[in-house]
């Protein structure tokens, strides 16, 4: 299978081409600039991004699957780097439309689109926190994703498109450079025998694990066509972050502070019943001892 992939130059992008590459899959991605990209046989790289209508048809037209997990955002952070909102949601929204419908114009076989749990920001009490939920987010990143979503209701209930939302919420994992990962400083001070205050804590999943579960959306031949998947293994927090590298690194932290616990856990049934398994602590404590540089990350 040829599978053209937004966005595989950053994090998740990178996991995810490297385990499709493993997998005997052709890929094709986006980059910005073909100059500053590592030469990379194995990779079809094509310059463009969100809104190109040139780069949109070179990548869609050979495909056989697209992964859309790119993202126009001129600041450094997901929440809060959108800049214009104007601009952040005419380039994403109508970006993502473009490839939407160059996708169905090209007889592409699967199109998955890579959303966030951020879709979520208000929850209700009423009722399961399952891909059912009213969507109510307080960021236009989160509203960018919202909307994208509605779209590929639309492409995949009408018929026109076999094509997906799986609904990651925070990402974790060893990035390059380690510096970059999440929980580093705190993980690092931990390991230097500093005292740490450790409050916060998020959903979240490992990178490893959004990238299978894109593989699987891609290889499933249950019916996808318009739903969504949410996509989180669990809560965890700074407090079990930090006891768990103090106790990997025999440090003698002191750790104040308590286990933050998720108002609501998000349901994953709907993915889970299509085969998934998330790494839960396992991968926790590895990825953890690769921040620390004592073992491999899974």
């Amino acid at each position: 299978m040829k599978i053209g992939i937004t966005g595989a130059t950053g994090f998740l992008g990178k996991h995810a081409t490297h385990r499709l590459l493993g997998q005997g899959h052709q890929v094709a991605a986006w980059c910005r600039d073909i100059d500053a990209i590592k030469t990379d046989d194995s990779i079809q790289w094509i310059q463009g991004r969100l809104g190109d209508d040139r780069a949109t048809q070179a990548l869609v037209k050979d495909c056989d699957a697209i992964v859309h997990a790119g993202l126009y955002q001129p600041g450094s952070s997901f929440v809060g780097g959108e800049g214009d909102p104007v601009a952040y949601l005419e380039t994403n929204i109508i970006g993502s439309l473009k490839l939407l419908e160059a996708a169905f114009q090209h007889g592409v076989d699967r199109f998955i689109f890579v959303s966030t749990g951020a879709v979520h920001d208000r929850v209700a009490e009423d009722r399961p926190l399952d891909e059912k939920h009213p969507l109510w987010p307080s960021s236009f990143y989160g509203a960018y994703k919202a909307s994208v979503e509605t779209l590929v209701h639309t492409y995949g209930f009408s018929g026109m498109l076999s094509c997906c939302t799986l609904r990651p919420t925070s990402i974790y994992g060893a990035a390059e450079p380690i510096e970059d990962s999440k929980w580093y400083d705190m993980i690092s001070d931990v390991a230097a025998g500093k005292d740490v205050q450790a409050t916060g804590g998020s959903k979240s999943v490992h990178v490893s694990d959004v990238a299978a579960a894109i593989d699987l959306l891609l290889q499933t031949d249950q019916p996808v066509r318009g739903e969504t998947f949410n996509c989180t293994d669990r809560m965890i927090s700074h407090f079990e972050v930090a006891q768990i590298a103090k106790a990997v690194s025999g440090s003698s932290s002191v750790i104040s502070g308590q286990p933050k616990e998720a108002k609501r856990t998000m349901d994953t049934s709907k993915i889970e019943a299509l085969g998934m398994k998330f790494g839960g602590t396992a991968i926790l404590e590895s990825t953890i001892r690769q921040i620390l540089g004592l073992g491999q990350d899974s």
